[in-house]
């Protein structure tokens, strides 16, 4: 083979990969994420970014059961939901009031769902519980640290075990037949946020929750792979269906608590979000879903959000190999910029006004 037999080759490979991974990225293949029929679970949804997540799937088909502390906002919820319905008829939606920080209210909650759903386990849970409480660090009382700890990722963490121990138990009736027909899988859903991979000043009592969440979700898309390879022996017990995890990464976000945590900012934190354009929670929505449709598994709602993603990819499955590689290049030279530009904003901060009162 001369050379210009394998420069050609390698010409035609490049733009193979190329064209595979824009068509793919632009939504031209199939639909991974199919609600149509499906029971989805929602918590955190009485408002804000869950509500219109659920609000969303109920337009695409899906019977949806919301969960949150608060009954009456539930109730005010549902009724948007059910208004949103493709098929009113054949559409089934109910609401559930928990206090997720309990892991036994979150093992309730799922035998709730089973037992609404005629016995059967949600087919898709998201977990969207949790608010966000900004402040440096050392003015933030150590309750308050772990409260973010507690309804940012606990709330989640318990979701995700209880949801899991019943999707992975293993049926040992299971047929041959029914491994190879591949039924849709099932999907657990983590929202964290931009924070998780790429924090700022002022994010101390929110952040590392996120990046816990982010890591969680890393380390289950490796140990669920045993379970779904398990259903590819005939010979042994495995679970009904695989099992995708995937998490939402959105930037800032208008939502009912968006005002009062805009008052807890700290000024130097208001400094380095100048280019943080908040979103609508049915933006938000709209992209997130978008996303799991196309397969992705970490899933963001902006371009300066993927910027952040593939500045720290470490050990997270790549939602498209060639685009990851290419951007985390960009970006990380993109960081050497910013992260010298937000240490010099505080430093001069500090400089000029001084340490900052606690609110």
């Amino acid at each position: 083979m001369d050379y210009f037999n394998v420069t050609n080759a390698f010409i035609a490979i490049i733009v193979g990969i190329i064209t595979y991974s824009a068509y793919n990225m632009l939504g031209f293949g199939p639909n991974q994420f199919p609600v149509n029929g499906k029971t989805i679970l929602v918590t955190g949804a009485s408002e804000g970014l869950g509500r219109s997540i659920a609000i969303q799937l109920a337009q695409k088909g899906a019977n949806v059961v919301i969960a949150s502390r608060s009954a009456h906002k539930l109730e005010a919820a549902i009724a948007d939901i059910k208004a949103a319905a493709v098929n009113s008829s054949t559409q089934r939606f109910h609401f559930i009031s928990a206090d997720l920080t309990d892991p036994d209210a979150a093992d309730r909650l799922l035998e709730e769902t089973t037992t609404w759903n005629n016995g059967a386990a949600p087919d898709v849970v998201w977990c969207c519980a949790g608010f966000c409480h900004p402040g440096l660090f050392i003015d933030v009382p150590i309750k308050t640290l772990r409260d973010q700890m507690d309804t940012v990722y606990w709330t989640s963490a318990y979701t995700a075990h209880a949801t899991l121990r019943r999707w992975l138990v293993p049926v040992s009736q299971i047929s041959t037949a029914a491994k190879t027909e591949q039924p849709p899988p099932r999907h657990l859903i983590f929202t964290a946020s931009t924070l998780a991979v790429f924090t700022v000043s002022g994010y101390s009592p929110y952040s590392p929750p996120k990046a816990a969440m982010r890591n969680l979700s890393d380390v289950l898309v490796q140990e669920i792979e045993m379970y779904n390879g398990a259903r590819r022996n005939r010979d042994a017990d495995a679970p009904a269906t695989d099992v995708k995890v995937h998490i939402v990464l959105p930037m800032g976000m208008t939502s009912p608590g968006y005002e009062n945590e805009q008052k807890l900012k700290p000024e130097l934190t208001h400094i380095m979000e100048e280019a943080d354009k908040p979103q609508l929670p049915e933006e938000v929505a709209t992209i997130a879903i978008k996303g799991l449709e196309r397969g992705d598994f970490q899933i963001v709602t902006n371009t300066i959000g993927q910027l952040m993603r593939t500045s720290a990819l470490g050990s997270s499955p790549r939602n498209n190999v060639f685009f990851d590689t290419v951007v985390s290049w960009l970006s990380s030279i993109v960081c050497l910029f910013v992260i010298s530009d937000f240490a010099k904003k505080a430093f001069n901060y500090g400089k000029q006004k001084g340490v900052p009162s606690a609110k």
